[in-house]
This record gives C-alpha cells, structure tokens and sequence, in this order.
C-alpha cells in the first residue's frame, strides 16, 4: 500500500457498516498507516451495525431495544417462517427492511405470518433484518422520534418528530401544518433535557460512552419509563454517513 499523504488528521466518513463491511476494512488498513488523530475510527464504526447496536445498547440502563435479526431471503420464504420466527421470540406485527436502506425506502411493517410472502415480493436483497416491534405512540397516540446528535463528547438536540404513523421521518411528519408538534418540536430544541427527563439524559449519555464515536447520533422515542431505544418504529443509532431521514 502507498504510504499516505502528509496529514494532520484522518475522518472516516464510512459510517454504515451493513451497507459497507469491505470499505470499512479498507479504512481500518489505511487508518493503520497513521499515528494522527481520527475523527470515527473504522473499528468503532463497525461496531454499529443494526443488529449489534440492538444487542449492544440493550444493556444500557433504561433502554429497550428489539430483538433484531439478518436472515437469508430463502429463510424468511419458506412455508413455515412465520413459526419459526415466533419460535425465536419474534411478534406480528413485526418489520422487515432491507439492509443498508434510511429514507425509510424498503422498510415494511409485515401484520401476519401470512403477509410474509406479500413483504419479500416488494422488498430487494439476499438478505433482510426482521425487527420486532416496539409500540412507541403516547398517550395521544401519536409517535414521537427524537433526533439527537452526539459530537466530541456533547448531546445536542436536532429535532422532535411527531406522527399518527409508525414509520416517521422529519420530512413526512405531521409538523408543516401542525403549531402544536413545532411547539413541542421547538421546546424540545429549547430544554432538551427537561423534555428528556434526568432518566432518558443518562441513558443517552452512557449511550455515548458505549459507542466511543467522535460524530454520531442516535433516533429514539420515550415511553412510560422515560426512554426507549426503539428501532423497531423506524428510530435507530446512526453516525457520521448515515441520511438524514433515518
């Protein structure tokens, strides 16, 4: 390999480890080359993946995360998956999404085992991460996503999105034409951790230390308990490369 440019500092801008596993590993040898500092080093990056961030961040205090799985397409086509997948813990209503995808673009909630075959006939790819689903609407029954970005060590509040439906996304939520979701949007920007509460702050904080990023950020919803990691009603960690409408 080459020996690199004169440099002061790396940033690894790979930040989708289910989409980019190879370029990742690029980046881990070309990181390798240098003693400068790095801005998201490639091995805590590939530790972000769906699935592993589920099981990871499950064990921090207050937060819930789905069971989460990737199985081979021919898995999830045969007669008896819906079965099986309850076998493993799984739910119906339960999602189904292709990797690698986070405009929420081929990404289905799947009602019944009987609706499995109806989801894989639209949804690309070899392979396909079920989530269980985790019920995140108020008392309002509405869902709200929180957006919050962890940069060098500080939270900074990025939005509140707030929708009837359960896939949400800023850009598709009820808030153009809504003055009460952008008060809660803005009192959320305003007094993050009041609207939080002191439970959801330490939680989002050990979060930060968990995942040892420099740039990153994390979509989440709050239940009875003060916090839930729920990647399941379209909300999940997402770092430095990742869209913008998780």
């Amino acid at each position: 390999m080459l020996p690199l440019p004169p440099h002061d500092l790396l940033v690894n801008s790979i930040g989708d480890f289910d989409l980019a596993a190879a370029a990742l590993k690029a980046a881990e040898s070309i990181a390798a080359l240098s003693s400068a500092p790095i801005v998201n080093t490639p091995s805590a990056v590939r530790a972000t993946g769906r699935c592993e961030i589920a099981r990871r961040l499950s064990s921090v205090a207050g937060v819930i995360t789905p069971r989460t799985i990737t199985l081979p397409r021919e898995n999830l086509a045969r007669p008896d998956a819906g079965a099986t997948l309850i076998s493993q813990g799984f739910e119906f209503p339960l999602l189904l999404r292709t990797p690698g995808f986070h405009g929420g673009e081929n990404f289905l909630r799947v009602e019944s085992p009987a609706d499995l075959p109806a989801a894989l006939a639209e949804l690309p790819g070899g392979a396909l991460t079920v989530i269980l689903f985790l019920d995140a609407r108020g008392p309002d029954g509405k869902t709200r996503k929180y957006r919050v970005m962890m940069i060098d060590g500080r939270l900074y509040p990025v939005h509140a999105a707030i929708s009837s439906h359960w896939k949400i996304h800023y850009f598709s939520a009820e808030m153009a034409d809504n003055s009460e979701h952008r008060a809660e949007d803005a009192e959320f920007l305003e007094n993050m951790p009041a609207v939080l509460g002191p439970r959801a702050m330490a939680a989002l904080e050990e979060i930060q230390r968990t995942l040892r990023l420099d740039y990153g950020g994390i979509d989440f919803g709050l239940n009875a308990s003060g916090f839930d990691v729920n990647t399941s009603t379209s909300t999940s960690f997402f770092n430095s490369s990742r869209s913008a409408a998780e």
